[in-house]
């Protein structure tokens, strides 16, 4: 229950909550509508009063050190830019004329609160890397903040952001990619679990053998067995095997093996190219309805007649353009039942290869050495058969790439902070989300308003 009494000067009230101890507030017809909230801001005290005037000060002075009750002294203000200033009580004592203050932690916590929800706005706008100049220019229809100060504000509040580290693992993603500083050249290491965590994201001047080295040795223990998916690069198994012995089962991503085998063909193929590329395909994954498309393709070829090599070739353009079509129709079809490319049993796969070394010479000499490359890692790229709940692919953590720091953005930070900073955003927004504000920049700026002369 709230009582009101009317005071002795003009337009006064006082408005008091019976029951909870708060700050008495003298309203006049100007804050009367406003005095709940203004009991909300106020420290819950019965010692202090909030004047007509907007004076925050004791209801009884303070005691001095020489046991003498001070007086009142009027007011100081106390100023914030862009916002206004409050008057806080001051006290004076007439014996020694020692001069006290009034306690101003309430307005800091409202101040707190404005730049608490200023900053996780200032987050999410960088998420979609919005500059900050251009932050600056949208806060100008608020309250005016230099880029400087937004700067310094995002990277306060990424400093106090720790990646989430998980320490239960036996099977981990590595990977690497090559963000740049300014003109720069920098390396990021990763490592993750399978369920996604986080287990090391950091930024190095090189890619050295023994930077990766001291890396994979911080984060992992060498005593235990592991088995560790990465890409394709030849370097990896030797230092594994140097770093963990025979503890280690590395697999070596499929994924990234079927782009390199995309590569060897290039983009200006016929339809007989194309066949041999999906043949190489058809290792791993179940590619044979995309063989019997292009064998039926080739036959309608073998049928027609040309009379110009440009009208072979225009054949060749369309029959392509129609295989496309169907492989886009088919990646669709699996993607509303989500359903992936069925991946072949480890027999029918020893024999789908077997069948390619058979026909090796009839390939051009580059897929050859591909072939011989595949040949050569053939443990690293059958390991997941081997081992229990072992991803065939290096995907979780190129997810974790695409939306960390993108292809795209990567050539774009000047310094090694902005590289960090938005890695560590993307950890946020991942691990905690962007969930709305407890109070909006006008609810907040409201109070505010209610304090200010």
């Amino acid at each position: 229950m709230i009582t009101l009494k009317r005071e002795n000067h003009l337009d006064s009230f006082s408005i008091k909550k019976e029951g909870d101890p708060m700050t008495e507030i003298h309203t006049n017809f100007f804050n009367f509508s406003e005095a709940a909230l203004l009991s909300q801001i106020l420290p819950a005290s019965e010692k202090f009063e909030f004047t007509a005037d907007k004076i925050f000060r004791k209801r009884e002075t303070p005691v001095c050190t020489c046991n003498c009750k001070c007086n009142y002294n009027g007011y100081n203000f106390i100023k914030k830019k862009h916002f206004g200033k409050i008057k806080i009580g001051k006290y004076v004592c007439p014996n020694c004329n020692n001069q006290f203050y009034e306690d101003k932690s309430f307005w800091k916590k409202i101040i707190n609160d404005w730049n608490e929800t200023v900053t996780n706005l200032f987050i999410i706008l960088r998420d979609s890397h919005v500059g900050y100049r251009i932050i600056s220019q949208i806060m100008s229809f608020l309250i005016p903040c230099g880029k400087d100060k937004i700067y310094t504000q995002f990277n306060d509040k990424m400093d106090s952001y720790i990646y989430n580290v998980n320490e239960s693992f036996l099977i981990v993603h590595y990977d690497e990619q090559h963000p740049k500083r300014g003109r720069n050249q920098k390396f990021r290491l990763t490592l993750l679990s399978t369920n996604g965590k986080v287990i090391a994201d950091e930024t190095f001047n090189n890619k050295d053998k023994e930077t990766i080295k001291r890396f994979l040795l911080v984060h992992l223990d060498a005593s235990k067995e592991i088995v560790i998916i990465t890409d394709c690069d030849r370097g990896y198994p030797n230092l594994f095997k140097e770093i963990w012995g025979k503890k280690v089962r590395h697999q070596k991503c499929l994924l990234h093996l079927n782009k390199l085998i995309c590569k060897d063909f290039g983009k200006n193929t016929d339809l007989i190219d194309e066949y041999n590329k999906y043949s190489l395909l058809n290792i791993f994954y179940d590619r044979s309805n995309e063989l019997k498309k292009l064998e039926k393709l080739m036959k309608n070829m073998e049928l027609q007649k040309f009379e110009t090599k440009k009208e072979k070739r225009k054949f060749i353009i369309e029959a392509k353009k129609e295989f496309w079509d169907y492989l886009k129709k088919r990646e669709n079809r699996r993607r509303r039942k989500g359903k992936n490319l069925k991946q072949r049993i480890l027999k029918d796969t020893e024999e789908k290869f077997a069948k390619i070394i058979f026909e090796q010479n009839y390939f051009p000499k580059k897929v050859q050495k591909r072939i011989e490359m595949i040949k050569e890692n053939w443990e690293f790229f059958t390991n997941f058969y081997h081992v229990k709940d072992c991803p065939a692919t290096n995907n979780k953590i190129e997810n974790y790439y695409s939306t960390s720091l993108k292809t795209h953005r990567k050539k774009q930070f000047r310094e090694d902070r902005g590289l960090l900073n938005q890695m560590k955003v993307a950890a946020l927004k991942r691990n905690e989300g962007f969930s709305k504000p407890k109070e909006t920049l006008l609810e907040i700026l409201k109070k505010i308003c209610l304090l200010v002369t």
